[in-house]
């Protein structure tokens, strides 16, 4: 009985993205016409470097596995303005518990004039969650 659990968590630990939908971090520019928004994202093992969003593009897709010995974070700093001078360095995903990784997470992040919106899924309107720093 002791192997059989043990053959279980190691099964459940070794093979969590055969079964694992990815999770997604979603970022959207609602800024304004004419308006960008900068970001660079990364986590511990991945830099996707600077980018820019143009206003209702198609919003940009971070797709990952919750890594299941370093705890997942991913950071991204958000940018904007005419010379990019407001800012916020938003912890856009951070995984729970390691022993059992997460699938198919979603965060949605929204860059408008009056702040960072935030929603968990794609069918809550986001919410006012941070304000720009200058």
């Amino acid at each position: 009985m002791k192997h059989l659990i043990i053959f279980i968590l190691v099964t459940t630990y070794f093979r969590p993205h055969e079964a694992c939908v990815k999770n997604r971090v979603l970022l959207h520019n609602e800024l304004g016409p004419g308006r960008l928004l900068e970001f660079h994202c990364y986590s511990l093992y991945n830099d996707l470097g600077v980018k820019n969003l143009t206003f209702n593009a198609t919003p940009y897709v971070i797709e990952f596995h919750d890594d299941v010995i370093v705890l997942t974070i991913w950071d991204c700093l958000l940018r904007q303005g005419a010379n990019m001078e407001y800012f916020y360095k938003v912890e856009v995903y951070k995984a729970g518990h390691r022993i059992i990784p997460k699938c198919g997470q979603i965060r949605v992040w929204t860059a408008k004039l009056d702040g960072i919106y935030f929603s968990r899924d794609l069918d809550t309107p986001p919410v006012l969650a941070l304000h720009w720093n200058s």
